[in-house]
């Protein structure tokens, strides 16, 4: 029984050997049937696309190679000739198609700056309108102001009459020249009076102080005051209508009309009685 399984696997072993071996050499053969198959497509595949070579065609003789390969020159030439007709159609149809846009762009540009030169003269015109028209409305603005302020002073001239009249005053009416002198001289005598009452004041603030001064210093207080002549020596203001008070001090009532002040023109003399240094005219 032993003897007999051994045989049987012996047997076996063979068997699977065998196998094997035909294994491999199906292999082989299936690699080399899958090589041909590639030249053979290769081959199928140039003889399609019509290149006929002698590396491809050894199973031809001379003289149907050599046909075969005219054949195949007068093709190719046949072929080339229709490409360079179609070449030439299209390279007219280029100049023709460039031709047209050159001619449309041009007629465009023309278009574009007739069109542009329009709008700009229709700008320019109603620009030119509108300035005329703000021109006229300034003039007419200017006018109506300039009339507005003459009415305003001509009333403004009724009302000061007006009030003179109430006050009891002369209300005969002066030519323009004269009111405006007769103004001046009301402006300056109230500016004189005004000058005057700063000059007094500040007299009376440095009679105190030098009254105070001589206290602390021990030295003897005068109580006599400077007259009336020796304060106009001092500075003008016995042009400007101011007379003495009851304490010797100038009053600072206006002037009259007509009446200048003393001491030079105006704007020589300065705060507290002095003179200016009025610069040379060059």
């Amino acid at each position: 029984m032993e003897s007999q399984g051994e045989q049987d696997m012996m047997r076996f072993w063979q068997m699977l050997t065998e196998l094997a071996e035909q294994t491999n050499q199906h292999r082989s053969y299936t690699a080399n049937l899958h090589v041909h198959a590639g030249s053979v497509r290769n081959q199928a595949y140039h003889t399609q696309t019509g290149f006929v070579l002698r590396r491809f065609n050894l199973d031809k003789t001379k003289e149907e190679y050599d046909a075969e390969l005219e054949r195949m020159n007068t093709t190719m030439s046949a072929e080339n000739q229709a490409l360079q007709h179609d070449n030439k159609q299209l390279n007219a149809l280029i100049k023709e198609y460039e031709t047209t846009l050159d001619n449309v762009m041009t007629q465009f540009r023309h278009r574009a700056h007739e069109v542009q030169q329009q709008e700009l003269a229709l700008v320019r015109e109603y620009e030119t309108k509108i300035i005329a028209r703000e021109t006229e409305q300034q003039a007419q603005q200017l006018e109506a102001s300039t009339a507005f302020s003459s009415s305003l002073s001509r009333l403004s001239n009724h009302l000061r009459l007006t009030m003179r009249s109430l006050n009891g005053e002369d209300v005969t009416e002066l030519p323009p020249s004269a009111a405006e002198d007769y103004e001046a001289d009301e402006w300056d005598a109230v500016a004189a009076a005004d000058w005057a009452l700063e000059r007094e004041c500040e007299l009376a603030r440095l009679e105190k102080e030098n009254e105070v001064l001589r206290r602390l210093l021990g030295q003897p207080v005068e109580d006599g005051r400077p007259s009336v002549d020796e304060r106009q020596s001092i500075g003008p203001s016995a042009g400007t209508g101011m007379g003495p008070g009851e304490d010797g001090r100038q009053s600072v009532l206006p002037a009259t009309r007509g009446q200048r002040a003393l001491g030079g023109p105006k704007g020589t003399v300065g705060p507290f009685g002095t003179y200016k240094k009025m610069r040379g005219i060059s």
